[in-house]
């Protein structure tokens, strides 16, 4: 299974979203190592328990401080968040209806790390360039 190594093009650049976003790729290393175990099914469901809190939580954090700082991507990052928000809800379902099968664990897990990943490569980075840049000029 593929997993994610945390690397500085990975870096927000805001400590509190960096945080949040290593906490997310050890809980899917984590399904990396349950699937490659043979415990991908009934770990699946402990991920998907926790992403739902947690997500919900840090897309609230993710999103306040790109409104604080006023961030032109603010909206696009809002619609990917509830783009991946739709794609969780599908994948509970499906995880429900399924009984808890090992096809949904790597199904679950190619589908939500690449979107984490791809994600924070393409409007994350630009929410802390926008948040680097404001904090520059509030201290100018």
């Amino acid at each position: 299974m593929q997993k994610f190594e945390w690397t500085d093009s990975l870096s927000v650049g805001v400590p509190m979203i960096d945080i949040h976003h290593k906490e997310l790729i050890t809980a899917f290393n984590d399904l990396s190592d349950a699937i490659e175990q043979g415990t991908g099914a009934s770990y699946i469901k402990k991920l998907l328990t926790f992403l739902k809190y947690f997500t919900e939580w840090h897309f609230e954090q993710e999103e306040s401080c790109a409104a604080k700082h006023r961030c032109a991507i603010g909206e696009t990052n809002q619609q990917a968040h509830h783009r991946f928000l739709q794609i969780f809800s599908d994948l509970r379902i499906e995880y429900r209806d399924s009984g808890a099968s090992e096809a949904i664990a790597r199904k679950a897990h190619a589908q939500l790390a690449d979107w984490l990943v791809s994600h924070i490569m393409t409007i994350d980075t630009q929410i802390g360039i926008c948040v680097r840049h404001s904090l520059k000029n509030q201290s100018s």
